[in-house]
């Protein structure tokens, strides 16, 4: 789970998902209200989780020949196991770190 570079108050599974979804690059500590960001390594982490499932999604359609029904189904578990893991792969830090 992430904690707070600053005050190194651990998040809550709830409450890291919950920051996610707000828009900008910097999520605010539910304790200490400082701004923590994604460090480049999670950032870099989360993007290949992203991409992940999409591979599986178009060569099980390609090479099973299953119907778009179980494919949605399957892409539907997917993003619901993405979004549970999301809070664990998050790691904080003070400073907005640069991609590249």
């Amino acid at each position: 789970m992430p904690h707070c570079e600053n005050c190194n108050h651990q998040w809550a599974w709830g409450t890291a998902l919950r920051k996610s979804f707000t828009l900008g690059e910097g999520m605010e500590c539910p304790e200490c209200g400082r701004t923590q960001y994604l460090t480049k390594q999670s950032k870099k982490r989360m993007g290949i989780a992203n991409f992940f499932p999409a591979p599986i999604l178009i060569f099980s359609g390609m090479l099973f020949d299953v119907d778009i029904a179980t494919i949605l189904a399957l892409a539907l578990v997917l993003f619901a196991a993405f979004m549970m893991t999301y809070p664990y792969m998050m790691e904080l830090t003070d400073e907005n770190e640069p991609m590249w």
